[in-house]
């Protein structure tokens, strides 16, 4: 019994002392969307973002929103109800505007006439199928905050920053 605990003892400490750490190989960097250290979610795409904040949209939310996108990686910028959409719009060179579904039909007239149109991403506060499955057939992308984890709602963001730079990229077939 004494010689097979030894045995154990001494092929448990072989383990121990030849043990890798198998992800210190690179690989860490393929993980989509996350950082070397694993921590905190890396944007694939980082970008200038215009969040025009939705109707009952709360200050913390707005704030929360704000920091998550910086710590991501994006540049965002909240657009209060009040601004005007147009100087904005044409102040900078933003990859994706973030609003309410409700607004979307409204950015859509003020960003008609840009050159660099950038992408839409609506909000859906109220979980609705019909409603989803029409925005997902328009947008392909959807951020749903009840429904969401943070992490989800970045995803969704790469997702639509990837399929806007898809859509600028000539086909070269």
């Amino acid at each position: 019994m004494f010689r097979r605990l030894a045995l154990f003892g001494v092929a448990a400490t072989m383990c121990l002392a030849f043990w890798a750490d198998l992800s210190a190989c690179g690989d860490k960097f393929m993980r989509v969307g996350r950082s070397a250290t694993g921590r905190r979610y890396a944007a694939l795409h980082p970008s200038s973002i215009l969040i025009y904040r939705p109707a009952g949209a709360t200050t913390k939310g707005m704030t929360d929103l704000e920091k998550l996108l910086k710590q991501a990686g994006h540049a965002p910028r909240v657009l209060q109800r009040d601004e005007g959409v147009e100087p904005v719009l044409a102040s900078a060179n933003y990859a994706l505007v973030i609003a309410d579904y409700a607004d979307v039909e409204m950015l859509k007239g003020h960003l008609a006439g840009a050159v660099r149109a950038p992408a839409i991403l609506p909000i859906l506060a109220k979980s609705n199928k019909a409603v989803e499955a029409q925005i997902r057939s328009e947008f392909h992308c959807l951020i749903k905050p009840q429904a969401m984890e943070p992490n989800d709602a970045l995803v969704e963001i790469d997702h639509a920053i990837d399929v806007r730079l898809k859509a600028a990229k000539p086909d070269t077939h």
